[in-house]
């Protein structure tokens, strides 16, 4: 059980680590102009929709490191149940407890990514379907490939 636990918390931040580091990759791309949809607080289809791509990718990874830290389809499990608890309070948070948002008079296209991050306002839809786009990628690394010929075991 151990081993488990270890393997859902190292595949957590391996999941982490490489979801920023796409989501800094993608400011470099994009900048403020490419992650806003025009001056306001509200993030581009673009920027969403890569972050949901490469949300996706992260989560897999994190699902293939637990399952193969934790030697077992239940360290997979133990991150599939960490992510959707942490993303349901989150989503929750965002949508009935954030703080307002303050305003800002310089440019999007001026602003640096920290800056951004802070007034950032996701779509309502983005925060419930990020806990589920994570669970899915970490159900699909994270699958039992000891079993040559048969059928994928889920986690």
């Amino acid at each position: 059980m151990l081993r488990n636990i270890l393997g859902a918390i190292i595949g957590y931040v391996a999941m982490v680590l490489v979801a920023v580091g796409s989501i800094g990759i993608a400011w470099l791309v994009l900048g403020g102009e490419g992650a806003f949809a025009g001056e306001g607080p509200q993030p581009s289809l673009i920027w969403l929709g890569f972050n949901l791509v490469s949300g996706f990718a992260a989560a897999m990874i994190g699902g293939f490191v637990a399952f193969k830290i934790g030697r077992s389809p239940g360290a997979t499990k133990i991150l599939i149940g960490l992510l959707l608890v942490l993303g349901i309070l989150i989503a929750v948070n965002q949508q009935f407890f954030a703080e307002e948002r303050v305003t800002v008079d310089k440019p999007v296209a001026e602003m640096s990514f920290t800056e951004a991050g802070k007034h950032a306002v996701q779509p309502a839809w983005y925060n419930w379907v990020i806990p589920l786009v994570g669970a899915a990628g970490v159900a699909l690394g994270g699958r039992d490939r000891s079993h040559s010929g048969d059928q994928p075991r889920m986690a």
